[in-house]
């Protein structure tokens, strides 16, 4: 194939570019990977189109480590669905309610509830904004709070936590970055070290902290949160008392789940290792595929079990509420096939050599970080979709990382968990998001209010990670300093910003208030 030079860069370009345009990233990634396929095939368009189908695609679905993660993917988000039609994960929220006696807590018990349902973000959304709205309404709390506690821990949990729905996608997306970055290191271990470096992912966790703690807000929240204050009529949604058997279906698959995985990484990994060996050592050892698929096989399993024994659901119905799950999957994983299709046809192409001999001699590696963070949260905010994002630069940033600074490790971590990490907070950002709709459904509060509440302090907290994430770690500042200091920088900035909501009469109201429930202007 002769050299294409810039071209090679073209089916990426269009991806991004109709992404922006069209808001739809299954037409994006089809497009750009037929195009790719095009370029491949010597501008011949018919061929072209074959040869996305044929080749790309078949080889993608039939992929065996693809397929694992297909069938991961599928059955935690089966099991999700059964935890939530047999109301396990509703009893799991339910006990944290009970430590709610004031405001204060009342907003840490929606935060930990949020941490709680780490392993999906659509789950989290719906089930703590429902959940806890009743409890929220009692305390004078403003579902616009209550939607952005909600939305700002869901995702922001769900693409840190060891096990997800998301983790799937991610350590896949990692993979093939991994590949045509030439590196030979296992894509869990890789996900698992990099953790660290997802800056508005852990300091937008501890700004919620932050806010629900201390009571303060600025912009229109602080706004919102004074109408709640102020008190009203609103609704008195009774919460059921959860059954023990409901309380083991919230728990105990997940807690299933967690401990296979780990539990075969952990066994698996041991094996041909001397006994000094490291966590990541043991876990790059393993096979991480592997591991993902058996836990989430218990895990539908052990869920299936529970709901029936407990009376929530029957057999039939178990079932038949995973299949429901893993059929709410499927745009997801069209949108992962043809990511992989799209890296792979851009692998073929050469993209990323060509971009590092574009970017070799005007890109400092210290920048890297940032600047990829700033195109990913661009990006995210245009299509409202994180996955999207990471879909289309993954592929492109962990290759450009490891040519600019080969033997930089913490340059190629942050890099490509800047992407990770900047699609969030684009995500959180955009009004088009599924994760901000979800999110002002479940807490019952108008789209466009919780919008306009949460945008400043996504903006703050995003302007944190740059300077105490990205940044710094492009210079390799160690993450025992830069985490504790973007997390004092998010109270230091909550203290400087934001006041307690007033009263009629100007003072704050009491933490412990909780005469009744509050108005909602606007709410559903």
């Amino acid at each position: 194939m002769e050299a294409l030079g810039p071209l090679t860069l073209l089916p990426a370009l269009v991806a991004i570019s109709l992404a922006f345009w069209t808001r739809h990233v299954v037409i994006s990634l089809g497009i750009a990977a037929w195009l790719g396929a095009t370029l491949l095939a010597g501008w011949d368009p018919l061929t072209g189109l074959y040869d996305t189908f044929d080749t790309l695609i078949i080889d993608a679905i039939s992929d065996r480590d693809h397929v694992k993660v297909t069938l991961f993917s599928l059955l935690v988000a089966g099991t999700v669905e059964v935890m939530n039609k047999g109301r396990g994960t509703e009893a799991l929220v339910a006990l944290l309610l009970r430590l709610a006696r004031s405001r204060r807590s009342g907003m840490l018990a929606a935060w930990a509830a949020g941490l709680a349902v780490f392993f999906d973000d659509y789950a989290n959304c719906l089930i703590v904004g429902a959940s806890m709205r009743p409890l929220a309404d009692r305390l004078r709390i403003s579902r616009e709070k209550l939607a952005y506690i909600v939305d700002s821990t869901a995702a922001p949990i769900a693409s840190v936590a060891l096990v997800s729905t998301w983790i799937g996608y991610e350590v896949s997306l990692m993979a093939d970055g991994l590949e045509a970055a030439g590196l030979h290191a296992d894509a869990y271990a890789f996900f698992v070290e990099g953790i660290g470096y997802r800056s508005y992912s852990l300091f937008t966790i501890a700004f919620v902290g932050a806010v629900a703690w201390t009571g303060r807000d600025f912009g229109p929240m602080r706004a919102a949160e004074a109408r709640a204050a102020r008190g009203g009529a609103g609704d008195r949604e009774a919460l059921e008392p959860p059954t023990a058997l409901r309380v083991a279906l919230g728990v105990l698959p997940v807690i299933t789940l967690v401990a296979v995985t780990f539990g075969y990484l952990l066994i698996e990994g041991r094996q041909g290792l001397p006994a000094d060996a490291r966590l990541f050592e043991i876990l790059g050892n393993a096979d991480g595929y592997d591991a993902m698929v058996r836990a989430s096989l218990v895990s539908v399993l052990l869920a299936i079990t529970l709901a029936a024994a407990g009376g929530s659901l029957g057999l039939k119905e178990g079932v038949d509420a995973a299949m429901k799950g893993m059929l709410g999957l499927f745009e997801a994983i069209v949108i992962l096939v043809l990511a992989w299709s799209l890296g792979a046809v851009m692998g073929e192409l050469d993209a990323a050599g060509y971009l590092v001999e574009l970017l070799q001699g005007a890109l400092s590696a210290w920048a890297l970080p940032t600047l990829v963070f700033v195109v990913a949260a661009a990006t995210s905010f245009a299509t409202g979709t994180s996955f999207g994002t990471m879909a289309i630069l993954v592929p492109i940033a962990l290759p450009l990382a490891v040519a600019i600074a080969p033997d930089d490790a913490v340059i190629h971590l942050a890099a490509s968990s800047a992407v990770l990490t900047g699609a969030c907070w684009g995500d959180h950002c955009s009004p088009i998001s599924d994760t901000t709709v979800l999110s002002s459904a479940g807490a019952g509060c108008e789209l466009v209010a919780h919008v306009r509440t949460q945008l400043p302090y996504a903006v703050a907290c995003g302007l944190i990670s740059i300077v105490f994430g990205t940044l710094p770690a492009g210079f390799g500042v160690p993450l025992v300093i830069t985490i504790p200091l973007g997390v004092a920088a998010c109270w230091i900035t909550l203290r400087a910003l934001g006041r307690p909501p007033s009263t009629p009469s100007g003072s704050a109201p009491s933490d412990r208030t909780s005469a009744g429930p509050s108005s909602r202007p606007g709410a559903a």
